[in-house]
């Protein structure tokens, strides 16, 4: 009879389980200093890595990982769309400022 953990996805040993970043630091800057909402979605995802390493399942947690570093690089990049969006139009709104007419009193 087989004295292994029955619900162990891998069939590596619990000491040999391979490292799997979570991508938690780079969630919580994402969700900081560029989308808040794909940031939060990141952490729950990157939340979720080490409990399921630490419970063996390698498979679980290789998912979880990929998709915490595939929601904080859509929110880094629909922050950086929107920050030069964001430069973008404060340079045109300025711009435009500049070529109307100044009157003299």
């Amino acid at each position: 009879m087989s004295t292994g953990n029955p619900y162990q996805a891998s069939s590596a040993p619990m000491g040999m389980m391979p490292k799997v970043p979570n991508y938690l630091v780079q969630s919580i800057l994402v969700t900081f200093c560029c989308c808040l909402p794909f940031g939060i979605v990141a952490i729950v995802y990157a939340a979720q890595v080490n409990g399921m390493l630490a419970g063996g399942n390698l498979a679980g947690a290789m998912k979880a990982s990929n998709s915490a570093k595939m929601w904080c690089w859509i929110g880094f990049g629909l922050g950086l769309l929107f920050q030069l969006g964001y430069v973008a139009l404060m340079v045109l709104g300025g711009a435009a400022g500049m070529m109307q007419p100044q009157v003299q009193p």
